[in-house]
């Protein structure tokens, strides 16, 4: 009896010391923020355009991490590179998830994507072993012929219309991801394949627009009838679908049918489907691989076009860097031929104009969102489970703690000098994602666009009527990701 009566207080006390736990930690407030409508959370104050400049301003005041709510779903977002290493990077076994967007998952049919799948499920570890294999260092070299190519053919093009710069580098940008993705080669402008991937990643960042979509806050919404008044979303839905359901099943139909009659050609795709192994692929297996080869171009075409695009126009603008640069590609290549791949390695200035590239116009300058699995604490706040966590990539980027005078572009910040001062983080860190969504191709885009910048300054002087840029008087453009945005430049070929 006597035992029993201890068992039983036992058990009381630590059922207790659960309950104080619980209610101690509730107790923890969440980071601070705006303040919030009743319902609506602070969607009246989320800007459609540069929202990350306006979450670097609140963290100004309220500190580098922030929360606010957006309807019923909490967001925090991290402004500074310690909490996004502490967090994304240290935590990632319950920070690797993503949000769920009902919208974009469920009715348009894409929760099965490379980028929006869940951390926790098994694909997600698939999709990352077949991507890293494809896209490696060793894969990349096998990839220097096309690249090559593809670089001439891009120089010909700008010599003979510069003025369409920005329609050449998305030309070669997708021309170089569907070789490799699909072995398709892009013959032509305005190609069907290309122009329905690029309308495919238009809709994606329709369908995730933070506080557009109330069936994201709430996901009973999803069973409403489309002829409902009001399930406008329904239709808009299913219309999507059907266009986004093109960016992975055609291209991957069009091997499918290329393998079929004997004429494929050699890429992602068909090393997979017929490895050399010779087993063949299951159902489960091919669906795998053709999601993986689908990501493939939405993870790289915007993202190398929107690089490009910023470097040139940058290069208008800081002619001492475009001089310096060509000069170190001249040491190497001579004026007679391009740039190949394997003169990458010795472009150590080159390399440096492209780290300050990325820091000064941050491709994606917030990260896609990660969610939060398991309730945490951070820094005297709670994390909510299933919060929507974001690194503002813009906001670190721009830290003059990290990058002394972050306004002005100098890519001497990261080429070491003799007095031995230490050089500033390698923007690289923080511009391919965080933790288990880290880019995995990240190798293949930096060698493809060294590549081409080299090519770019040995054939071409870039210049512009504008003046050089003092404090924040470049233009960037807003969306999922981003580039300065175009004035008015010259692009002469170099006799």
């Amino acid at each position: 009896m006597a035992l029993s009566h201890i068992t039983y207080g036992l058990t009381s006390l630590v059922l207790l010391f659960a309950v104080y736990l619980k209610y101690s930690r509730r107790s923890t407030p969440v980071p601070p923020g705006p303040r919030s409508w009743r319902i609506g959370g602070v969607t009246h104050l989320i800007p459609k355009k540069h929202p990350w400049l306006s979450y670097a301003r609140w963290s100004e005041r309220f500190g580098p991490i922030i929360s606010f709510r957006v309807y019923n779903q909490t967001v925090v977002v991290l402004n500074d590179t310690k909490a996004v290493h502490e967090l994304l990077d240290k935590r990632q076994a319950f920070y690797s998830d993503r949000p769920r967007s009902w919208m974009l998952h469920d009715l348009c049919g894409r929760a099965n994507t490379v980028f929006n799948i869940s951390a926790t499920n098994d694909r997600h570890r698939k999709y990352r072993t077949l991507l890293r294999g494809g896209l490696s260092p060793q894969a990349t070299l096998s990839y220097a012929p096309l690249l090559e190519c593809e670089l001439a053919d891009l120089v010909t093009r700008l010599n003979d219309s510069p003025a369409l710069y920005r329609e050449h580098i998305r030309r070669n940008a997708a021309a170089i991801i569907m070789r490799v993705a699909y072995g398709y080669t892009v013959a032509k402008d305005n190609d069907l394949f290309v122009r329905t991937a690029e309308e495919a990643s238009q809709i994606s960042g329709l369908a995730m627009a933070p506080g557009r979509w109330l069936v994201n806050y709430f996901p009973l919404l999803r069973f409403v009838p489309g002829w409902f008044p009001g399930a406008g979303f329904q239709r808009q839905a299913a219309i999507w679908r059907k266009e986004l359901d093109k960016l992975s099943g055609v291209p991957h139909q069009w091997v499918r049918d290329q393998m079929a009659a004997g004429i494929d050609n050699d890429c992602f795709t068909t090393r997979l489907l017929k490895p050399s192994s010779g087993k063949v692929a299951s159902v489960d297996e091919e669906d795998i691989i053709k999601w993986a080869a689908g990501g493939l171009y939405a993870g790289a075409a915007d993202t190398t076009f929107s690089a490009l695009v910023s470097f040139i126009l940058l290069m208008a603008v800081h002619p001492d860097v475009q001089d310096r640069a060509r000069a170190e590609i001249l040491e190497l290549t001579g004026a007679d031929r391009l740039p190949f791949v394997s003169d990458i390695p010795q472009f150590h200035y080159l390399s440096a104009v492209l780290k300050e590239v990325l820091r000064f116009a941050p491709v994606a300058p917030l990260a896609l969102p990660h969610q939060v699995t398991q309730e945490d604490e951070y820094g005297g706040y709670r994390i909510p489970k299933n919060a929507t966590v974001m690194a503002n990539v813009w906001s670190i980027m721009h830290d003059e703690t990290l990058y002394p005078d972050p306004y002005t572009f100098d890519p001497s910040r990261f080429i070491p000098v003799k007095s031995g001062d230490s050089l500033q983080p390698d923007p690289r860190g923080y511009s391919f994602g965080f933790g288990r969504r880290t880019c995995p191709g990240s190798h293949f885009a930096e060698t493809s666009m060294l590549l081409i910048m080299a090519g770019i300054l040995l054939k071409f002087d870039i210049s512009s009527s504008r003046p050089r840029p003092a404090i924040h008087p470049l233009e960037f453009t807003s969306g999922i990701t981003s580039h300065i945005k175009p004035f008015d430049i010259n692009i002469v070929s170099r006799k």
